[in-house]
């Protein structure tokens, strides 16, 4: 999102997930978790239907997440979503 000086963007987080391949899996960098443990919540979204989704596709091909607001982890059958 951009934003002319000044002006106020919208009060929600938007997520964009960068995608690393490596030698060890992909890594995806991303705020969908703040960690292993804890999703990353929007309670200005609109829903929560689109994280929901994004973090599945996430599971489905990252080996290892690396949350905006804590360490990375590799993701369990138990990682939240």
């Amino acid at each position: 999102m951009v934003a002319e000086a000044g002006a106020r963007l919208p009060p929600r987080h938007e997520d964009i997930t960068t995608l690393a391949a490596t030698a060890d899996g992909v890594y995806a960098c991303t705020h969908a978790w703040w960690g292993p443990d804890r999703l990353a919540v929007y309670p200005l979204s609109a829903g929560q239907a689109a994280p929901e989704q994004s973090r599945e596709r996430i599971l489905g091909v990252a080996a290892v997440i690396v949350p905006g607001h804590g360490p990375a982890f590799r993701p369990r059958p138990d990682t939240p979503r």
